[in-house]
């Protein structure tokens, strides 16, 4: 048996049962809940034979509540982590701050990543210079942990099969007006992905998969958000904010529809209007520019691409058939509270029109 992938799997169902299958023949059984569960919760048996782990199993139940368990499964970017941390409050972080991301069905996960005491929970998603301490991982039918190594984030452990390779980072939020079809709104820290992306929820145009972080999947070209807590500003604070478990945070793959990249118009200062000819027009600056042509939309769209763990190749061809692709739009805003008229003046036509 391969040791990077199980031999079976487990998966609940909408009335409470299980279906165990066995990977190598694609034969499924139906068990009951308990024992699905047992299946389902105890990790240290995906390893054996599946007749191995039904014996263990059938044994008595040494763990006790099943919600006392110490891991947090999440969906990231089509694939189930199981997160195994001895740490309350980081169980209770991952488990409320990524909510969204929290299955509603369970399932037999595609890697399992351990936290130690000495992890940096803060920076799982961010990339990390140097060794990451205290995170290591396994996949379902290996019983052996390795040291998460290298630069890439732990969420999603894109450093891991099945994530492995495959995809390109850009800083942006991901907003779905249509069941698989999104806009990336990117733009620098503080330019208004946040608010582009609750406006867009809360005005009822757009799902919100993330206002962060999208992952460009470089086999299929589907993109996927990273449903991290929104950073919302309220007077001169910001608070941390789970985006909500329910149908406005979407989490399935998308294909792009297009890119608007915002430019944030600096405050504008008190000083004489320049002198024109008499009768001359005022200079008026477009306030939504469109790529001409993919080289264009490329030099626009470069500094939001971030190293997500494909290839140089892979992210050179994801990147450029991306901006060949879709649309690439360029989106001049006006500092808050301005910026929510410009998003609505230009960026909801757009929304909308996908939407039909």
């Amino acid at each position: 048996m391969d040791a990077e992938s199980s031999g079976w799997a487990v998966r609940e169902r909408s009335d409470g049962t299980w279906d165990v299958v066995e990977n190598t023949t694609s034969t499924a059984y139906r068990v009951g809940a308990a024992l699905g569960t047992r299946l389902w919760r105890e990790d240290e048996f995906w390893p054996l034979p599946l007749h191995e782990a039904l014996d263990a199993v059938s044994g008595p139940d040494r763990s006790g509540d099943g919600e006392a368990m110490p891991f947090v499964d999440l969906v990231l970017a089509g694939g189930t982590v199981r997160y195994h941390t001895a740490d309350a409050a980081v169980q209770r972080w991952l488990r409320t701050g990524l909510a969204a991301a929290v299955p509603v069905r369970r399932r037999t996960a595609d890697v399992l990543v351990r936290l130690d005491r000495d992890a940096r929970a803060d920076l799982l998603h961010r990339s990390f210079s140097g060794e990451r301490p205290g995170v290591r991982y396994r996949m379902p039918g290996d019983p052996r942990w390795h040291a998460l190594t290298g630069h890439l984030p732990a969420l999603p452990p894109l450093a891991t099969p099945p994530y492995r390779g495959r995809f390109v980072a850009l800083h942006a939020a991901l907003l779905v007006p249509a069941p698989g079809r999104a806009v990336l709104v990117c733009g620098h820290q503080k330019a208004g992905k946040t608010t582009a992306a609750l406006w867009a929820r809360d005005a009822g145009l757009a799902a919100v998969a993330t206002d962060e972080v999208v992952l460009l999947d470089s086999l299929t070209g589907a993109v996927f958000g990273v449903p991290l807590p929104v950073a919302v500003r309220t007077g001169g604070r910001r608070s941390s904010v789970p985006l909500p478990r329910e149908a406005r945070t979407y989490l399935g793959a998308c294909l792009p529809a297009a890119v608007v990249i915002l430019r944030p118009e600096p405050e504008p200062e008190p000083e004489a209007e320049p002198e024109r000819e008499p009768g001359a027009p005022a200079a008026v600056e477009t306030a939504v520019e469109t790529a001409r042509d993919e080289g264009e939309a490329m030099s626009w769209l470069v500094e939001h691409l971030r190293d997500g763990g494909a290839g140089p190749a892979d992210l050179h061809r994801s990147s450029h058939e991306l901006a060949s692709r879709v649309p690439v739009h360029r989106l001049r805003v006006s500092p808050w509270p301005g910026l929510v008229a410009d998003l609505d003046s230009h960026l909801s036509p757009l929304l909308k029109t996908l939407e039909r």
